[in-house]
């Protein structure tokens, strides 16, 4: 029996894969349940061509095609990470792992996008530790099996202490073991690893980018993230809706997104990173539109307009893009 840490990728896409191989590597026991590439997967394995870390074939320690499969045998896993997109109105995302947590030794690691991703996971499974965190990984899966990766790989995470249901001491005791426990493995993979106290300051922290380029992306016609900040008008609109989410986020979660660079600096910032990068990005909700596929505007647009606006702070910016981006999708999944 091995002494190792086991997880659980469920969702092997291009976060997903990426993160689940450093964990490997790292020193973790890691399985994966795949959806669309099953099949390449199981047979080849996952193709990953970083310019991190070159080029490597990531062999999951076992490959499933569901989370029934993922525990047929009695297996049971220290860590699960949900790396598949956040679609509630879709249905309750927490349903899935139903047949996965069979007690409170599983921690869950959810490395989703968006705001209020938490709660459905904190009410169907009160005694285990919920631990959220906001990738920073360029990745994207060219086809099925196959995965490219640029030159970082980041985790920023925390225990989610919020929700309903009241943490008690043995939760957050758990909990910090397991945020530990993590760090040290990450690092170990070479992954940036960050336990962040003020955890949702992080979260929208990250929706700078996400709440801004992913809709604009596909509003425009379809354009890169870097081509947006170079078009002088298309950047403006994009500090602007930055600059609501900056103000957003600071209100709702009661300080700064970021210790060291003042809210009003961060537009820029974000615009010359992007402006500057050598590889494309291609932003995720631009990456499903083109594959048409629902796309996560629910919990990056209308969960962080509804606390905005609940904290007093206007984002008429963010409304009129989540009204267009929801039809658009509409038509696009018709």
């Amino acid at each position: 029996m091995s002494d190792k840490l086991s997880f659980l990728v469920f969702g092997a896409g291009s976060v997903g894969s990426v993160f689940g191989w450093r964990i490997q590597v790292g020193g973790g026991n890691v399985s994966v349940v795949c959806r669309s590439n099953y099949e390449a997967v199981k047979k080849s394995g996952l193709n990953i061509n970083s310019d991190q870390h070159g080029k490597h074939i990531f062999t999951p320690n076992n490959v499933y095609s569901s989370a029934k499969e993922a525990v047929a045998n009695g297996e049971e896993y220290d860590y699960v990470l949900v790396c598949t997109k956040v679609l509630p109105s879709y249905g309750d995302p927490a349903v899935a792992l139903k047949p996965i947590i069979k007690s409170n030794k599983t921690s869950i690691i959810l490395i989703q996008n968006g705001i209020g991703i938490e709660e459905p996971y904190a009410r169907e499974f009160p005694g285990n530790p919920v631990i959220p965190a906001a990738a920073f990984l360029d990745s994207k899966q060219l086809k099925d099996g196959t995965i490219e990766h640029g030159n970082h790989a980041r985790l920023t995470f925390g225990l989610y202490t919020d929700g309903v249901l009241e943490r008690d001491e043995e939760y957050k005791k758990c909990g910090e073991s397991a945020l530990k426990a993590f760090d040290k493995i990450l690092i170990s993979g070479s992954v940036g690893s960050t336990i962040e106290e003020h955890l949702q300051r992080s979260r929208w922290f990250k929706l700078i980018f996400n709440a801004s380029l992913n809709p604009i992306s596909v509003l425009s016609g379809q354009y890169s993230a870097n081509e947006l900040v170079k078009n002088p008008g298309t950047r403006e609109l994009v500090k602007k809706a930055m600059i609501e989410i900056i103000k957003a986020g600071e209100a709702v979660t009661g300080g700064p997104l970021d210790d060291k660079v003042p809210g009003s600096d961060l537009p820029d910032q974000f615009v010359k990173y992007t402006e500057t990068r050598t590889t494309t990005i291609i932003p995720s909700m631009l990456q499903d539109y083109m594959n048409k596929k629902p796309m996560e505007h629910e919990v990056i647009l209308k969960i962080p307009i509804e606390k905005a606006k609940a904290a007093g702070v206007e984002v008429p910016i963010l409304e009129t893009l989540y009204e267009l981006l929801v039809m658009n999708e509409k038509k696009n999944l018709q």
